[in-house]
C-alpha cells in the first residue's frame, strides 16, 4: 500500500484472503467462506457465526450476552447469544482445501524429487551411457573397434569402456561422485552466458585433446589463424547414425567473412616464416610455383558465388613452366594429325583418369605419344627405334649402330646366317650415311632437330622420304649442348595439380566434356597456356541458381598436415 493511503473503512482485515496462504476455507467455492479461515496446518478452525460479548451495564454485576455478528453476515441475529454466553448460530465444519501457491509447490517439489530420482537410476545404474547419449554416434564413432580404441586410449578394459564414450569424455568413467564433481567443475567454469553469446572460436580444450588422441594428423588450418576452432565448433557429432554431420559453411564464413579475424590472420602471418605458410603437398606431385599473396589467404568471402576470388593462376596469369613443346590446337584441331584408332584425337586420347577417377594420370610418351611419334631412327628399316627417355642411352645406341642393326636382323627379321647379317648391315649404314654423310652428323641430328632446322624428316602423319619418323629430341624438348658430353634434355614435368589449395573430382563431372570448363584447348598453341577454367565458368553450376553444391567444403579441406620439424613449443605458440 502506498505511503498516505489508508485502507477504506468498511475493509475487513480478517476476511482478507492473502496469496501467501497454503489453505482456503472449503466454503469458498459458496462464496461464505468462514472468518478465521483454516489453520496453518490444514484443519478447519470453524466453530460459531460470532463470538457473543458480556455487556455490562452500569450499576450491574451480572452483565448481558450480545451477539457481535457483522452486518455482512446477517447482522444481529434475532435470536441472540445462548444463556452461557455460546453463539446459538454453529457454523458447519468444512474441509479446507490447498491454495494455488500451495499446489504449485506440491507440483514443483513432486517433480523435482522425480528428476533427482531418473538421474540417480540413470547415471548410477548399468545403463547410464545409454541414458545420457542426446542422439546415435557415427559409425566412425561406435561399435567395437571403436570401444577397443578408447579403452586402450583410457588404459581401461573394453568392458569399462562401454560404447567408447570414454574415448571422447574421460569424465563418464568415473563414479557417480565423480561425475557429479565433473558436472559442477563444468557448471562453474562453462555455463557463464558470456561464453555461449561471445562469438566462435569456443573454448573446448579438453574435448580437441581427445580428438587429437586418434586424430592427429589434424591440428592444424593456416599457422597464421587467429584462433584454432575447436573440433566440436564444426564436427558434430550425436546427430544420428549416418556419416559425420558435414560442416557447414558458414563455420568457414565466421572467419573468413569478418574483417577483423582477417586482419588478425594478416598481422600474425606477417612474424612467421615462409615454412610455416606453405602448404604441404602429397609426396611426389609436382605443382606449380605458385606465390602466396602479401596479405595471405585474408580477402572476405561470404559465398562462392558471392565474392569469392578468382582462381589465383587465372588472376595471375601463371604460365606453365613445363620444357615440352606441345601445341593443343594442333592435336585437337589439325588437319595433318593421323586417327587413332579409326578417330580423331580428342582430350580423352592423352589425359586417362587415375584408378580413383579425381584426377588424371600423368601422360607418359610410351603410353601416349609412341603410337604417333615413332622414334624410328631408319626410315627403311622399321622398328628400329632410338630409345626413350635417356639421352645417354639414345648416345650409346647411335654409337653402336651395326649392333643394333644385326640384333634387329637376327631378333625382328629372322636372319641366321651371318654373311646375310653382315650384308644387311652393310647395306643399312650405307644408306644411312647418304642420307647423314657422318655419325657426327647423325647424333647431332638426332639431339638438335627441331624440325625447323635440321634433315628432312617423317613427322608423326607428315609423309615423304626422309632419314627418320622424327626430326630429333629438340622437336619437343628443350637441349643444351655440354661440349663433348652427352647434351642435356631438360626432363619435362607437366603439374600434377594446378590448384593445391582446392581439391576436384574429374568423376563427379563425367557427364560434361572436357572442352566446357577448359575452354581454351581448342585455341592453345603454347605450352606456357595454363588450360584451367576460371572462376565464374564454377559458378554457372557451382551456386544456388547452379543446383550443384557451392559448400566451402565442396573444394577446400580446413586440415592441413604441419610442417615438418615443427617443435612442440612452436606447435603450442601456433595454435594459442
Amino acid at each position: 500500500m502506498s505511503e498516505g493511503r489508508t485502507p477504506s473503512p468498511n475493509f475487513d482485515e480478517s476476511r482478507y484472503e492473502r496469496p501467501n496462504k497454503n489453505w482456503l476455507c472449503g466454503h469458498a467455492c459458496d462464496g461464505c467462506p468462514c472468518r478465521i479461515g483454516p489453520s496453518p496446518s490444514g484443519e478447519c478452525r470453524a466453530t460459531t457465526e460470532c463470538k457473543p460479548q458480556l455487556v455490562t451495564a452500569p450499576g450491574e454485576t451480572k452483565g448481558t450476552w450480545k451477539c457481535t455478528r457483522p452486518k455482512d453476515w446477517g447482522g444481529t441475529c434475532p435470536d441472540g447469544p445462548l444463556p452461557d454466553g455460546t453463539c446459538c448460530k454453529a457454523v458447519t465444519k468444512c474441509r479446507p482445501v490447498r491454495s494455488l501457491r500451495a499446489r504449485r509447490g506440491l507440483i514443483t517439489r513432486a517433480f523435482v524429487i522425480v528428476c533427482v530420482a531418473l538421474l540417480l537410476i540413470g547415471l548410477g545404474g548399468t545403463l547410464r551411457e545409454s541414458f545420457i547419449n542426446p542422439a546415435p554416434l557415427s559409425p566412425a564413432h561406435s561399435g567395437p573397434e571403436f570401444a577397443r580404441l578408447a579403452a586402450k586410449h583410457a588404459n581401461i578394459s573394453v568392458s569399462d569402456a562401454g560404447q567408447g564414450c570414454v574415448a571422447c569424455h574421460p569424465g563418464i568413467n568415473g563414479n557417480f561422485t565423480a561425475l557429479a564433481s565433473e558436472a559442477t567443475g563444468v557448471a562453474r567454469n562453462g555455463l557463464a552466458a558470456s561464453r555461449f553469446i561471445t562469438p566462435h572460436p569456443k573454448d573446448f580444450s579438453r574435448m580437441d585433446a581427445s580428438c587429437v588422441t586418434c586424430h592427429s594428423g589434424h591440428t592444424f588450418h593456416q599457422a597464421s589463424v587467429a584462433k584454432d576452432m575447436s573440433c566440436s565448433v564444426c564436427h558434430l557429432e550425436h546427430k544420428g547414425p549416418g556419416t559425420l554431420a558435414a560442416v557447414s559453411a558458414q563455420n568457414c564464413v565466421t572467419c573468413h567473412g569478418d574483417a577483423d579475424q582477417m586482419r588478425l590472420a594478416s598481422e600474425k602471418a606477417a612474424t612467421l616464416s615462409t615454412a610455416m605458410l606453405s602448404k604441404t603437398i602429397a609426396p611426389g606431385l609436382i605443382t606449380p610455383a605458385v606465390s602466396r599473396p602479401a596479405a595471405g589467404f585474408t580477402q572476405l568471402i561470404q559465398g562462392f558465388a558471392t565474392n569469392h576470388p578468382e582462381f589465383q593462376v587465372v588472376r595471375e596469369k601463371n604460365a606453365d613452366r613445363n620444357t615440352l613443346k606441345f601445341n593443343h590446337a594442333l592435336h585437337l584441331t589439325g588437319s595433318a594429325i593421323p586417327t587413332l584408332g579409326g578417330k580423331s584425337l580428342e582430350c580423352a586420347s592423352c589425359h586417362q583418369p587415375d584408378a580413383s577417377g579425381a584426377f588424371m594420370q600423368r601422360v607418359s610418351f610410351e603410353k601416349n605419344c609412341r603410337s604417333c611419334h615413332s622414334l624410328s631412327i631408319d626410315e627403311t628399316t622399321p622398328g628400329l627405334e632410338l630409345p626413350h627417355g635417356n639421352p645417354d642411352f639414345a648416345r650409346a645406341f647411335l654409337r653402336s649402330l651395326p649392333t643394333q642393326y644385326a640384333d634387329h636382323a637376327k631378333r625382328r627379321l629372322g636372319m641366321t646366317g651371318q654373311r646375310d647379317i653382315e650384308a644387311f648391315v652393310k647395306a643399312r649404314i650405307t644408306g644411312l650415311r647418304e642420307r647423314t654423310l657422318s655419325g657426327e652428323n647423325l647424333e647431332r641430328a638426332v639431339f638438335f632437330a627441331d624440325g625447323a632446322k635440321g634433315e628432312a624428316t617423317i613427322i608423326a602423319g607428315r609423309e615423304g622420304l626422309a632419314r627418320a619418323r622424327f626430326a630429333g629430341c629438340a622437336y619437343c624438348h628443350e637441349v643444351t649442348p655440354q661440349g663433348n658430353a652427352t647434351p642435356l634434355v631438360t626432363t619435362p614435368q607437366a603439374p600434377d595439380r594446378w590448384m593445391p589449395h582446392a581439391s576436384f573430382n574429374h568423376a563427379k563431372h563425367t557427364t560434361m566434356a572436357c572442352v566446357d570448363c577448359h575452354t581454351s584447348a581448342t585455341s592453345s598453341q603454347l605450352t606456357a597456356d595454363v588450360i584451367m577454367p576460371t572462376q565464374q565458368s564454377c559458378v554457372a553450376c557451382h551456386s544456388p541458381k547452379g543446383g550443384a553444391g557451392d559448400s566451402c567444403m565442396t573444394c577446400h579441406n580446413y586440415h592441413n598436415t604441419a610442417p615438418a620439424g615443427l617443435t612442440a613449443a612452436l606447435r603450442t605458440a601456433i595454435l594459442q
